[in-house]
């Protein structure tokens, strides 16, 4: 069967750098050790990925389009109808439930290195953005930084338990086509344009480098 590229390699480098962000900033965050210098630094590379995808999907290929996957709450629910009854349609690119899970995990992460950028441990480490803020705004932010990590990560475990499903139930595999970009099914190839990467990458980066400058 003729193979179709899907997801071209800003979507499959973007989407690894996560995991591999994601997990260092929870090991960090969790740890007994005092990681937080490192944590903070995970979190900024997190943000200028997230920044560079949000980007991406304006400007990128044709399956990394947020107009093209995000189709609303009643498309997700019909789709987990279909799901559930053993009959779900076949999509190229992202399904209705995946894009929802996609534009969550994007947002609840965007709020979490977002407070994370006020946050401080009162002593040596304080955020970039701290001193913008009241302490109480400050207090407040870091609450939520504090209260979101256990959401996510039960955001990441459906994530997973849905790949899988994909994988041994319907026999998409999923897990290939975020590797090597390609799915066993006929349809139009994602082409990169290389502009939309250059600009998404020069702002991503761009961000990294403001907030490595600002002292913590």
């Amino acid at each position: 069967m003729k193979s179709t590229l899907v997801w071209d390699w800003p979507v499959r480098l973007s989407h690894w750098l996560m995991v591999v962000l994601f997990t260092g900033l929870i090991i960090t965050g969790k740890a007994e050790e005092d990681y937080l210098q490192y944590h903070f630094y995970f979190g900024y590379g997190l943000s200028s990925v997230i920044i560079a995808r949000v980007l991406y999907g304006f400007l990128g290929s044709r399956y990394a389009l947020f107009q093209q996957f995000v189709r609303g709450p009643k498309r997700a629910w019909q789709f987990a109808k279909s799901l559930l009854q053993g009959q779900p349609k076949s999509y190229l690119g992202h399904n209705p439930l995946g894009a929802l899970m996609v534009v969550t995990l994007l947002t609840v992460l965007s709020v979490q290195w977002g407070t994370g950028l006020f946050s401080s441990d009162d002593i040596f480490w304080f955020g970039p953005f701290n001193g913008l803020v009241s302490e109480e705004v400050a207090s407040f932010l870091v609450s939520i930084h504090r209260f979101l990590p256990n959401w996510l990560l039960g955001l990441v475990a459906v994530h997973i338990l849905a790949v899988l499903y994909h994988e041994v139930h319907l026999k998409e595999r999923l897990i290939d086509a975020m590797v090597r970009g390609r799915k066993k099914q006929a349809g139009l190839s994602a082409t990169t344009p290389r502009w939309g990467v250059i600009f998404s990458l020069l702002m991503g980066l761009s961000w990294l480098a403001a907030l490595w400058m600002m002292p913590i």
